[in-house]
Order: structure tokens, then C-alpha cells, then sequence
């Protein structure tokens, strides 16, 4: 029988990969030409601001905390000033106001605590914590 297999020519361990080859092409072509592109830009998540707010950055406000106390915007003061002077500003700037609390290194973890609380009491999310010396 393997007699007869080599006298008609063809060997069973030959494959002729030419064919596969151009359809593998034709494959690829048609896949390339009939994609869907998805447009990266509609899927960030960009600040848009409302067409009714006025124009410019939303205030941003500073609280520093260290051994003495609080200050806001460089005013020394206390926590219940503090508080007080917050709520007022909060209504103003509304959720859109940015938070910066710079903790001294000689302030307490407590204070911390008591000036983050007082950010999500009035709903202020836009927070950013630093420390320095």
C-alpha cells in the first residue's frame, strides 16, 4: 500500500501553505476594512462647567494645620472660627470648591481628622492633603 502512495506522487507528509497564506491575508484585509473605530475622546470624563456658572476656575480654599491651630488662607483661628468661616464659604463655592489642607509636622492626627470631617459635613469634595515641615 505505501508502494501504491509513492507512484501517483503525493506524499502525506508534504502541505502546501499557500493557500492558507492568502486566505489568512484576504482574512486579515477584510477584517482591517470593515472595523469600527471607538472614538477615545467621547469616553473621557472631563470638568464641564454648566452653561449658567460664570467663567473660571471654582475658588480654592487653604487650611493649614499645625501645633497652634487652624488658619485659612493664612488667618490663624480656631476650630469654631474655623467651622463658621467654612460654612459661609461652602455656600458660596458650592461643591465645586477645592480644598487644600496642609498639615505642619508638629500638627496631631486629631486635627487632621476634625478638618476632614468638617469637609464632608459641607460636602466639599474636590480635597487635596499635603504635608510639609
Amino acid at each position: 500500500m505505501a508502494r501504491r502512495h509513492r507512484i501517483l506522487g503525493w506524499n502525506a507528509g508534504e502541505l502546501n501553505l499557500t493557500a492558507m497564506i492568502d486566505v489568512a491575508f484576504q482574512l486579515l484585509a477584510f477584517f482591517i476594512m470593515t472595523i469600527h473605530q471607538v472614538d477615545v475622546f467621547t469616553n473621557i470624563d472631563a470638568y464641564r462647567p454648566s452653561p449658567d456658572v460664570k467663567p473660571g476656575p471654582p475658588p480654592s480654599i487653604r487650611i493649614t494645620v499645625d501645633a497652634s491651630g487652624y488658619a485659612l488662607n493664612e488667618q490663624p483661628m480656631g476650630f469654631n472660627k474655623l467651622e463658621d468661616v467654612m460654612t459661609k464659604v461652602a455656600s458660596h463655592a458650592g461643591k465645586d470648591g477645592s480644598v487644600l489642607i496642609t498639615c505642619r509636622s508638629n500638627s496631631m492626627h486629631a486635627q487632621l481628622v476634625q478638618a476632614l470631617n468638617l469637609c464632608a459635613k459641607l460636602e466639599m469634595g474636590n480635597l487635596l492633603v499635603v504635608s510639609s515641615n
